[in-house]
């Protein structure tokens, strides 16, 4: 495994990765190789080398070991979705029972990966004032790999951070690498959790400004997506002003698309999706893809099941819990199929593999209309909510027509922002992270469907995962979460 200052100087002083290329078999990991670089000198000569060098740092990001792994660990970390007891394939077993050792593959792939993501976007960023390109364009690229670079950093923080900001901001972070990496420069330290929150705000916000709004698109970050980030971001520290007025901005001009959009697989783009990976047949991340995982048809991995619990939460007249009926063929609708519980718990057809061509939903409008709900409940504790009622009934309503505002209040209304948050954004990679900066801790004991029956205290410390050893071996800076309570 690649460690960071590896990964840093090899990018660096090597090449700047412009495409990548993806070969498997059935079920199996893929292998993820450069397909074509050019020096660095090259890279930042004109636009169209530049526009090459971009589609690469995307590429980058949407690396299925990266990304999309970062979204089945966080829902495998939670109570209402998990992988099946039996074939399951080895894969998220221990992610689901929190028993990450320092040696955890898919944890080193994250690190080492992440920080190569952020190697390159230090590239782009430090090269592009100079470039001989246009000022329109070189705020367009600037803004897009401050905006990853920040992203990545926060992936990184939520994941190895010692504790979570809300518990405690002063804790270990992960180093902040905000400029490239020479051979002989020291090796990084981690940075407090604070710390890397501020280079992170101080990313987006900078990214935020200077984005042209006539950027469009939902593959590439736009400055609807930058403010999706933000919000997130500004949710997860507890600036509740921030987050509303950003989620405000993601989801503006991206209305909720229809009930029926819903069950349709989550396989191409509506008019909520803010930001998402486009995937091609010669792009794409094969049978490691989302999709993959959740498929009901075994034509994936079809290994992440449905708990009894959380399929509970949903009223029959919710159009959400069609979403655990599976008809006959992924042709038809779900509303002619039947709930079909196999294994451990139910299957979904959320999301349905439609080979290695499914695009992949990041942000959308119905995250931002809660995150708005949450950040406004939580503003307004007393019986002024009626902003965070609103804002949340758009997304109840179009669940449920006969939906009605909620009475709810204080905290009652935060709890029920809460759960409809977990019904809405199952399977998109938020349950982890949402327990992390709530402090909910997890519990299983009394599920019916679980096969890993834990009860953690929110201070448990297996929620800090722990750092890769690769890491620490060649870094005597990097300190280790605790690997014990």
């Amino acid at each position: 495994m690649k460690n960071i200052n590896k990964t840093i100087i090899r990018v660096l002083f090597g090449a700047l990765t412009l495409t990548l290329t993806f070969t498997s078999c059935k079920k199996e990991f893929l292998e993820v190789k450069p397909n074509d670089s050019i020096s660095n000198s090259e890279a930042f000569k004109n636009l169209t080398t530049i526009n090459a060098a971009m589609t690469g740092l995307y590429d980058l990001l949407s690396s299925g070991s990266f990304l999309y792994n970062l979204i089945l660990n966080s829902d495998s970390k939670g109570s209402d979705a998990f992988p099946n007891s039996t074939g399951n394939y080895g894969r998220f077993i221990n992610e689901y029972q929190y028993i990450e050792t320092v040696d955890n593959g898919n944890l080193q792939f994250h690190w080492s990966h992440g920080y190569r993501i952020i190697a390159n976007c230090n590239q782009m960023i430090e090269n592009l004032p100079s470039a001989p390109i246009s000022d329109a364009n070189k705020n367009l690229f600037i803004a897009q790999s401050k905006a990853i670079r920040a992203f990545v950093h926060f992936i990184l923080v939520q994941e190895f951070g010692a504790k979570p900001y809300m518990t405690d901001p002063q804790a270990l972070g992960v180093p902040l690498m905000l400029k490239s990496a020479g051979p002989d420069d020291d090796q990084p330290a981690r940075a407090k959790v604070i710390d890397v929150y501020t280079a992170v705000l101080k990313d987006l916000t900078e990214a935020e400004a200077v984005m042209p709004s006539s950027s469009t698109g939902i593959y590439t970050l736009t400055k609807n997506g930058i403010s999706g980030i933000l919000a997130r971001v500004y949710l997860t520290t507890g600036n509740w002003a921030k987050a509303s007025e950003f989620a405000k901005k993601a989801y503006a001009g991206k209305p909720l698309s229809s009930s029926a959009s819903l069950l349709a697989g989550f396989r191409t783009s509506t008019s909520e999706w803010i930001w998402g990976v486009v995937s091609r047949d010669d792009d794409n991340s094969g049978y490691i893809g989302v999709h993959s995982f959740y498929d009901p048809y075994d034509d994936g991995y079809s290994s992440f099941r449905i708990s009894q619990e959380f399929f509970n939460l949903f009223s029959d007249n919710d159009v959400r819990k069609t979403q655990f009926k599976i008809p006959a063929s992924r042709s038809l609708s779900p509303t002619t199929g039947a709930y079909d519980y196999y294994g451990n718990g139910y299957f979904t057809s959320k999301f349905i593999f439609d080979g290695f061509t499914n695009n992949q939903v990041l942000l959308r409008s119905a995250e931002m209309y809660l995150t708005e709900a949450e950040a406004e409940a939580r503003l307004n504790t007393g019986s002024s909510t009626s902003a965070a009622q609103a804002a949340l009934l758009v997304v109840q309503k179009r669940a449920n027509p006969s939906a009605v505002i909620s009475t709810n209040t204080g905290a009652a209304l935060i709890a029920e922002i809460l759960v409809e948050r977990r019904k809405e954004l199952f399977g998109e990679g938020q349950r982890y992270f949402d327990m992390l900066r709530n402090k909910e801790g997890l519990d299983r004991t009394a599920s019916t469907s679980h096969w890993s029956k834990l009860k953690l205290p929110a201070s448990d410390y297996r929620f800090a995962l722990p750092l890769p050893q690769a890491e620490i071996n060649v870094n005597p800076k990097i300190v280790q979460n605790p690997l014990t309570n």
